[in-house]
């Protein structure tokens, strides 16, 4: 019922032929043959039995292409193998199978062959213009080197894969993208392949370096380690020359810190780390990356270094530190230590007075701190609402959203340098008249005008509010012009203010109030966080019961990762210097070791304390909230790395425990070497101060310290 002429056959080299039955029938006999041996030709049992197997060959492929097309030529003769094992011809389709696979093995030698003869006459374009004939031992070499120790990373998958991507005239760059993303395809394979990747892009960055930096090439990695002596030395004078760096680094001893700079540590990359270092964190010239990794950590442990006095010891400690990952400092720090504008700290937190002086000086102020990096959480609550009376104009108010709107397109205009994107998070109170327009800022519908689609939003929601939710009773809406007192106050103090002020409100003494179901605007919060992922659900009166700096002011907000509670007022916009412990290396052979754990907890305070010295301060009431109140962050990363290091479930009760323990340590560790630097400094800190303000923690010593460490835990519990 076919007509073999309106079919073609695809071969291996991608031509077209025509289709004809009569070479699968020669294929056919010939693997009989190979069975039975050449006597067997005229055999009319063989001939009889080759015809009936090409027609239902035949037969199978055309009744799929009725009205003709192509066939690939490894589709018929899978249907040949399949043929011969229905046919109950086991041994001939065995012998089949080998013929294609030996084949198989020959077409593929071949072309690696070929590959070979062309590869020894690959150009590779330099910058300059100039060429140079790669060899494919020289490749073959990067590759090695690459893998070396990484039991399950085969180099010859990866130089395979390099081999397909090559072309004449190929240029340096090109080459290395090639290499990494050969290698970068498997990393999901295999992990060992991460390594493997970060190492060929570290070959790429140390061309990129030394060329930039007129120096001679590393070939590999052991002579730029007896080359990092020279880099550093011209890296930091480029660093400077170019108003990269700080001058004052010039002044350290560069000689003994170059000493300790310990180059086999650039290994220990996985690719999405190196990659992330080159892209944000590196300086560059004119898009030129000139930084290496070690070089990289000592200019951010020289930057914390400066104001000590010793500084090439404390260096060399700042560096050892960060550079085996035991602990890393926060992005600001690691993007600005060292630099002309050392801006180092995390996040910011303001609140926005309710007059058009102090909304455009604090948007002011976000554009600043942006610009460097800051973190910002903006607290808008004292603003008035839709509809609020403006004495100086005897007008109405447009309420908080379109300030919103400004805040948002600042933080896109502002990004830091293009480093990322600016971040920011606006808080309001949930008596707020505004708050049901606030909780659709995020809405992919409605007004544009009325929409902030890159910023954070967050609900700063007191009790009160809970229990009206949990009784399914009333919520009355507020205007601040009218309610000044409750932005300021919490817990029992705030429920006597609210309760006075729905009187009031009843008794129709406030131009500005709205009453609403408590539950139904509980379901719109949900139902908007759910729906966009904001506003996030924060809480005003456990933020503040368990702040321990009472005494100094009210917390109206936390930052754009909701990790940081701080009071602020219009003198003082709250700072926060952040830093993370690396808990999987602080297991050793199975066990929490917490004695480095001290050790590491001990440098890394006085790192941060030195962020509060050192850092560059874009706006006053930063610098005075920070060098008042000294705040710091001790954070935890690789919880998980942990756990699986101490072969612990995540879900199990001894998980818990170690969540406990791991931080009760951090605490405890983090407290004493604050109390130490507060005795070798002559202050105390503010943890400390803020502690003996409230009648908790009477110190006058690291021993008391140390013995009210277990009721302090409990109090807390």
């Amino acid at each position: 019922p076919y007509d073999s002429t309106d079919y073609q056959v695809i071969r291996r080299n991608g031509t077209l032929t025509h289709f004809d039955r009569s070479k699968i029938q020669v294929a056919m006999t010939k693997a009989f043959l190979a069975v039975e041996g050449q006597d067997a030709n005229t055999s009319n049992r063989i001939r009889e039995t080759a015809e009936q197997l090409t027609a239902q060959v035949v037969q199978a492929l055309l009744r799929r292409l009725p009205d003709g097309g192509t066939i690939h030529i490894e589709d018929i003769q899978d249907q040949v193998e399949l043929a011969l094992m229905r046919g109950g011809e086991q041994r001939v389709a065995r012998a089949y199978v080998l013929y294609r696979e030996e084949h198989q093995r020959l077409r593929e030698a071949q072309v690696a062959d070929e590959q070979s003869a062309d590869q020894q006459q690959i150009q590779v374009s330099r910058s300059d213009g100039s060429q140079f004939a790669l060899a494919p031992q020289q490749l073959s070499a990067w590759i090695e080197e690459a893998c070396h120790g990484l039991a399950d990373a085969d180099p010859e998958r990866i130089l395979q894969d390099a081999f397909r991507g090559l072309f004449q005239g190929i240029s340096e760059h090109e080459l290395e993208q090639l290499l990494v993303m050969s290698a970068r395809t498997l990393i999901e394979q295999e992990p060992d392949y991460s390594q493997a990747t970060a190492r060929l892009l570290l070959h790429s960055l140390r061309r990129e370096a030394l060329d930039f930096l007129d120096l001679p090439r590393a070939a590999n990695h052991q002579a730029m380690a007896e080359a990092y002596g020279e880099y550093f030395d011209a890296y930091i004078q480029a660093g400077i020359e170019h108003q990269r760096l700080d001058p004052r680094l010039a002044e350290f001893d560069i000689e003994r810190l170059s000493a300790a700079i310990q180059p086999q540590r650039d290994l220990n990359f996985t690719y999405l780390g190196l990659q992330t270092l080159y892209d944000r964190y590196f300086l560059h010239h004119q898009e030129v990356r000139f930084e290496l990794p070690q070089a990289f950590f000592m200019r951010v442990a020289m930057g914390l270094a400066m104001n000590e006095i010793d500084r090439e010891a404390s260096a060399i400690r700042f560096y050892d530190l960060i550079s085996s990952f035991d602990f890393m400092c926060s992005t600001p720090t690691l993007f600005n230590s060292g630099t002309l504008r050392p801006q180092l700290s995390s996040c910011y937190l303001t609140t926005v007075p309710d007059d058009l002086s102090g909304i455009y000086s604090a948007l002011k102020d976000n554009a600043l701190l942006s610009k460097f990096a800051g973190g910002l959480g903006n607290d808008w609550t004292p603003v008035r609402g839709l509809g609020a009376h403006i004495k100086g104009t005897n007008g109405r108010s447009q309420g908080v959203v379109p300030f919103l709107k400004v805040v948002n397109d600042t933080a896109v205009a502002v990004n830091q340098g293009g480093k990322r994107k600016g971040a920011v998070c606006a808080y309001l109170e949930t008596w707020h008249i505004d708050i049901e327009e606030f909780l659709e800022l995020r809405k992919n519908t409605g007004d544009e005008r009325r929409r902030t689609h890159d910023m954070n939003t967050a609900n700063w929601v007191p009790d009160l509010f809970m229990e009206r939710v949990a009784q399914e009773a009333d919520w009355t809406l507020f205007s601040p012009d009218e309610t000044p007192d409750l932005h300021e106050l919490t817990g029992d103090a705030f429920r006597e203010a609210y309760l006075a002020y729905e009187e009031k409100a009843a008794r129709g003494e406030f131009n500005i109030t709205k009453q609403v179901k408590a539950v139904d605007l509980w379901r719109k919060m949900l139902g908007m966080l759910f729906e966009t992922g904001h506003p996030w659900i924060t809480f005003k009166d456990p933020c503040n019961l368990r702040y321990t700096n009472q005494h100094a002011g009210v917390v109206h907000s936390s930052n754009l990762c909701t990790e940081i509670t701080l009071h602020t007022n219009a003198r003082e916009i709250a700072v926060c210097n952040l830093g993370s412990i690396n808990l999987p290396a602080h297991i050793v052979d199975g066990q929490f070791d917490t004695q480095k754990l001290q050790r590491t907890v001990s440098t890394a305070m006085r790192m941060l304390d030195n962020v509060i010295d050192y850092n560059y301060y874009t706006v006053p009431q930063a610098r005075n909230a920070n060098l008042r109140h000294r705040p710091v962050g001790m954070g935890v990363m690789g919880f998980q790395d942990a756990l699986h290091q101490l072969q612990l479930s995540y879900a199990s009760e001894a998980a818990v425990n170690f969540a406990d323990e791991s931080m009760e340590w951090v605490s405890y560790f983090a407290i004493q070497a604050s109390c130490q630097l507060a005795q070798e400094r002559g202050r105390y800190s503010s943890y400390e101060g803020s502690l003996w303000s409230q009648g908790i923690l009477p110190i006058d010593s690291i021993e008391r310290l140390q013995e009210s460490r277990g009721r302090y835990l409990q109090m807390d519990k």
